[in-house]
């Protein structure tokens, strides 16, 4: 997949999973089902109570508030050009001018990526490390709810 097209994908995916943060901020993987008695290979892999489950702390720890404040700006531009992109898309009467409309919403997004001080791989690492980190998403979601509340 090329990097323009992982960046046209990301920039969905992104927009998806920050248009509900709090949403996203609260979902939990749900419990597996309760087995009265459960077999050895369960009982093998269950670690012991002593151990503390594993953190998503150091995840976000390594994206500096910076990034998070780059991210958004990057995010709210791209948001931006998909939504054009997408109304010039419906009135677009021939598929070399959809693809037009593509390809110019593709250059967009990686010049609006490029503005915000990210590169590109930056960009789509961050949207990575929100759908595993709700501490990330968190973050994320604050600074965009601070530019949509007038920040």
């Amino acid at each position: 997949m090329s990097l323009r097209s992982n960046l046209v994908y990301t920039a969905l995916f992104a927009a998806s999973a920050v248009a509900a943060p709090a949403a996203w901020a609260q979902v939990q993987e749900p419990a597996p089902p309760a087995q009265e008695y459960p077999s050895p290979a369960a009982e093998a892999q269950t670690p012991p109570m002593n151990e503390a489950p594993e953190s998503n702390t150091a995840a976000s720890a390594q994206i500096s508030d910076q990034k998070i404040e780059q991210f958004a700006d990057a995010y709210v531009a791209v948001q931006t050009i998909q939504e054009k992109a997408a109304s010039d898309l419906q009135t677009a009467k021939e598929p070399a001018q959809a693809d037009q409309v593509k390809q110019k919403a593709e250059s967009d997004m990686i010049a609006a990526v490029e503005k915000s001080g990210l590169k590109v791989d930056e960009f789509n690492q961050i949207v990575e490390t929100m759908t595993a980190n709700a501490d990330v998403r968190e973050r994320v979601a604050a600074k965009l709810q601070e530019r949509q509340g007038g920040g």
